[in-house]
């Protein structure tokens, strides 16, 4: 069989507007001066959370020459792009694992300049049936079939009618499970019931994605570098009742200016941080229906490489039924390897123990490639985002009938607060690039708010 990869799957048509938001390189920040004006004790501007779109705003405002307070509850930066080197011996991001294009292209070209290896992802995937590379007819009938649901989901939205994006497909026929899984699960980290058609419709397909050798947990890691970040600092409330905003924290209370929420939704409405006075009903429905759905990744060795797959290769399987996943196979061109479940599958395993993930990782690998790959395995770890704390799951999206509500995200609330975060992205949510362009808006805004314009 020749190398008849396909084209990458994606959400949907791109949206031109949203490219040019992300050409700009990023520029390097002064060591000295801007760890000094993020000492204050008395701010200009609160930012509460260090992941992506925490770190893009306090470079921001550290940028415009204000003072800022980054603080994590966690010990580490990056929220949901993590980089472990420990487990296996090589980088192995435990959450975001690709940058998208165009909207990571400035984190792509800083990491690059970092002396970081990014390099272009593979395109598109290899398609497995029973065992065996796809025939091309397999391919072709695939792609129709999610190009197929992705149309039908996608008028639905843009026509306006905000309802289950599984109520909006035909019949999808033999290849149905496995659309249904590219667009729902994989795409959205929810099933398709759960899943609003607007804001389906509305999210903007990716150019393509490049992949970072030492992490995408490596790279956060290092454009945090130059800030002040006060780590095992959890926030517990945000007061805007008074003077000026008042934060309780773990280690007292800090007061500032404005303040960014730059924190999973699911926090919220988890009831960890607390918003005084109380939320408006708008903004409180944004909190309680923007939710996080789930997607781990559930890592392993395989040894000498038994399919013949490329570094970085995405292999997708046709699936008979809801219990989907597809394959990154050899990480950096290394025999590490994950399988990726998402929706409820992810739920369910999540939900039990680690034995459970390695058997059905095992059982994945005997169906496609044999009991002698799945015997080869050295060693498993599966991610649990749903049961991160300061996360509660892997990213955002809206349920049926709530999509207009993502808006809220990007307004000002009492003019004093604004969010920030890949689900404060209208187009780009569920992506390390929505979240970074979050972020930068999220700073322009709160230093708008106490008078400084920032281009």
């Amino acid at each position: 069989m020749t190398d008849q990869r396909f084209p990458p799957l994606t959400r949907r048509g791109f949206l031109a507007h949203g490219a040019a938001l992300a050409t700009a390189p990023l520029a390097a920040l002064p060591f000295g001066a801007t760890r000094a004006l993020g000492q204050q004790s008395e701010a200009d501007v609160i930012i509460i959370g260090a992941g992506v779109a925490g770190i893009s705003a306090a470079r921001r405002v550290a940028e415009a020459g204000r003072s800022y307070v980054l603080m994590e509850a966690s010990n580490r930066v990056g929220g949901r792009t993590v980089t472990d080197t420990a487990l296996f011996g090589v980088p192995l991001d435990l959450g975001a694992a690709r940058l998208n294009m165009p909207a990571s292209r400035p984190m792509a070209a800083y990491g690059r300049a970092e002396g970081l290896d990014i390099v272009r992802a593979p395109e598109g995937g290899r398609l497995y049936v029973n065992g065996r590379e796809a025939r091309d007819a397999d391919y072709e009938t695939f792609i129709a079939t999610v190009r197929r649901a992705e149309r039908a989901i996608g008028a639905a939205g843009d026509a306006g009618r905000d309802m289950p994006a599984a109520r909006a497909l035909p019949d999808l026929g033999p290849w149905g499970p496995s659309a249904r899984f590219v667009v729902g699960p994989l795409d959205c980290a929810k099933e398709l019931d759960q899943i609003s058609t607007v804001d389906f419709a509305r999210s903007e397909e990716h150019e393509g994605e490049e992949v970072c050798r030492q992490g995408i947990g490596t790279l956060v890691t290092q454009l945090a570098r130059p800030l002040t970040v006060r780590l095992e600092t959890v926030a517990r409330s945000v007061d805007l009742s008074g003077r000026l905003v008042t934060v309780q924290t773990n280690r007292g209370n800090l007061q500032g200016r404005t303040v960014i929420l730059a924190v999973p939704p699911s926090v919220i409405a988890a009831g960890k941080l607390r918003i005084l006075p109380t939320l408006a009903p708008r903004y409180r429905t944004a909190v309680e229906k923007i939710t996080l759905g789930a997607y781990d990744h559930i890592a392993f060795r395989l040894p000498r490489n038994p399919a013949g797959l490329a570094a970085d290769e995405t292999i997708y399987f046709k699936a008979d039924g809801p219990r989907a996943y597809i394959m990154r196979a050899r990480i950096g061109g290394s025999d590490l390897y994950t399988l990726d479940v998402a929706g409820d599958t992810a739920a369910g395993l999540a939900n039990g123990t680690p034995e459970a993930a390695a058997a059905f990782a095992r059982e994945a690998l005997t169906r496609e490639f044999g009991a002698d790959a799945a015997a080869r395995v050295v060693k498993v770890h599966a991610t649990r985002w749903s049961k991160e704390p300061y996360a509660l799951g892997a990213f955002s999206c809206a349920l049926p009938g709530y999509g207009n509500m993502r808006r809220a995200f990007i307004e000002t609330v009492a003019g004093r607060m604004v969010f920030a975060g890949e689900h404060a992205h209208e187009t780009l949510w569920g992506t390390v690039g929505g979240a970074w362009l979050s972020g930068e808006r999220a700073a322009r805004q709160a230093l708008g708010l106490i008078g400084v314009r920032s281009g």
